[in-house]
């Protein structure tokens, strides 16, 4: 599984909490997915948390596109991470921060091929 999407309801977090977590994020960063289903507009809500030092900043969520997907792979124990793909702080708030989600055990099995294939 991948899904590459922006991070959906930054615009509905703190400001302050969103302009310091975009200076501070990068490209390849890893963040928190932290599943919400006591969500009251969707129980399949995922949180992206980006964490600094001990601080973690809740910056928003998987889309509802994606969100059962998610949720359903997490509950179900599948390790998923979610990487930066792209960083803007000047876009429109919902365009700030692009990541993918992907299943880190599907990626490691085609590395593992592809080194199969160079040998």
């Amino acid at each position: 599984m991948k899904r590459e999407f922006f991070i959906a309801g930054v615009q509905f977090r703190p400001k302050d909490e969103i302009r310091k977590a975009m200076k501070e994020i990068k490209v390849g960063e890893l963040l928190m997915l932290e599943p919400e289903p006591s969500n009251k507009y969707d129980p399949n809500a995922v949180k992206i948390i980006f964490l600094q030092d001990i601080t973690g900043y809740f910056i928003g969520y998987v889309p509802k596109k994606f969100s059962a997907e998610v949720a359903g792979l997490l509950e179900a124990g599948i390790e998923l991470e979610c990487v930066v793909k792209s960083i803007d702080p000047s876009a429109k708030p919902w365009e700030m921060c692009k990541v993918v989600v992907r299943d880190i055990v599907e990626d490691e099995e085609v590395k593992d091929e592809e080194d199969d294939i160079d040998d």
